[in-house]
């Protein structure tokens, strides 16, 4: 009978240089999917990202995850310690339950992540492309698909920032309409600056600006943001361009004074001006939290944003468990009634060659009925042959994904005589 097994390695188990000579560059995995096929594996999805790599299989025989680690290794050319203690293993039930929080984004690095989502959707259709996905590991990654896009619509799992930028992203929705209608001023060259100035773009803002002491520098940020370069010393004269201004020096006094920041609003006609200071030392003045319409948030005050909304996320997990949980109920009584499949086909082929054996000795002992009377006579005996096995062939169906079921089923019900062709006859039905 079929068996799904995971083994892998991410960011909880393993540092990235360990995580980094096991993972399968996307330039390499064809030759990977060729490789693993070759050694007799049915069916094969690599997921490979910075913080995981994962091998999922599906194979007729219950395939030990040594060997599957030994081959994993073997092919970057390791030795069997070099994970050893570091990598992780689940079979059948286990193993989807694993691929579903995956999925969902509970495994992540950081909780409700939308990313990965995409990324088991890519590793599916290249293991497609690689023709090494059937039955088995097409269902079950559909099913994955299909429940992380469930969690993200119909739970806040991966609402609200989980960085500094996406924090400042969703402060700055709150203070403006419209982010469209912003122009962003970044000081300094600090890279959680920068990145900060990366997601208010990549948010919409209309326009950057880029000011550093340096002016290479501030050259080569601006060319990278597709940004507009201002002169250090014209700072004050363009501060009231900006409707976000982010702080990222490693000045050790302040850059932007109260009485700056009070100049610049009033050339604003007292519109809004969000301040993020992101630098230690800080560089904007406390004190400009004192003038109307103007917001400043420190480093400290945006971390603080990051942790309530992830507890927001938190307060998510068990609704998106909830969903995992049903939609691995469906798996598991979707791959019984395929495990069951060769015992459910034997036990029907058993009762057809047991009721015409009957039915022809009957009509041995009856000669005298007429052709008619032989029909009806064999249809009443089907229907009741079949009414027999009704109940018994759906509570194999219900209980097959039990351990130990189909085998008690396979003693009990089928007789020995077929017993001996089911690893033959069946087993082909099954694969088919």
């Amino acid at each position: 009978m079929v068996s799904i097994l995971v083994v892998g390695t991410n960011h909880k188990f393993a540092p990235v240089e360990v995580r980094e000579k096991v993972a399968f560059a996307e330039e390499r995995l064809p030759e990977a999917y060729n490789y693993f096929r070759a050694q007799g594996i049915d069916e094969i999805v690599l997921l490979s990202t910075c913080n995981r790599t994962e091998v999922y299989t599906a194979t007729q025989q219950r395939l030990p995850e040594r060997k599957v680690l030994k081959l994993w290794l073997s092919f970057f050319g390791l030795p069997e310690g070099e994970i050893e203690g570091r990598f992780y293993a689940y079979q059948d039930k286990e193993a989807a339950r694993h691929l579903f929080r995956v999925a969902c984004g509970l495994d992540s690095m950081m909780l409700g992540e939308t990313q990965i989502l995409g990324q088991v959707k890519d590793a599916y259709e290249q293991a497609q492309r690689a023709g090494a996905v059937g039955t088995y590991l097409g269902e079950l990654f559909r099913r994955a698909i299909k429940v992380g896009k469930k969690a993200r619509s119909e739970t806040a799992i991966s609402k609200g920032a989980m960085s500094v930028g996406g924090a400042a992203v969703e402060l700055s929705k709150h203070i403006f309409a419209n982010l469209q209608t912003c122009t962003v001023l970044l000081i300094g060259a600090g890279k959680m600056g920068t990145d900060t100035a990366k997601s208010l773009v990549q948010a919409g803002a209309k326009q950057l600006l880029v000011c550093n002491r340096t002016l290479s520098r501030a050259q080569e940020l601006a060319s990278k943001l597709n940004g507009q370069v201002v002169p250090f010393e014209e700072l004050q004269e363009n501060l009231s361009r900006a409707d976000i201004v982010i702080a990222s020096t490693g000045a050790q006094q302040y850059i932007l004074t109260k009485q700056m920041v009070s100049e610049a609003v009033k050339q604003r006609r007292y519109r809004p001006l969000f301040l993020i200071d992101i630098s230690v030392p800080r560089n904007i003045d406390p004190k400009v939290n004192d003038l109307d319409n103007v917001f400043l948030f420190d480093i400290d005050d945006l971390e603080q944003v990051v942790r309530e909304f992830l507890e927001e996320r938190k307060k998510e997990v068990p609704k998106v468990e909830a969903l995992i949980e049903h939609e691995l109920q469906n798996f598991t009584v979707w791959l019984g009634e395929r495990k069951a499949k060769p015992i459910i086909v034997q036990l029907l082929q058993e009762a057809q060659r047991q009721t015409e054996q009957a039915l022809n000795e009957l009509f041995d002992e009856l000669p005298d009925l007429s052709e008619e009377q032989r029909r009806a006579i064999a249809a009443k005996m089907k229907a009741l042959t079949m009414r027999l096995l009704s109940q018994p062939l759906n509570q194999i169906k219900q209980l097959a994904h039990t351990d130990g079921v189909l085998e008690i089923a396979r003693q009990l019900l089928v007789p020995k005589e077929a017993k001996a062709t089911e690893d033959g006859g069946a087993l082909n039905e099954e694969s088919q």
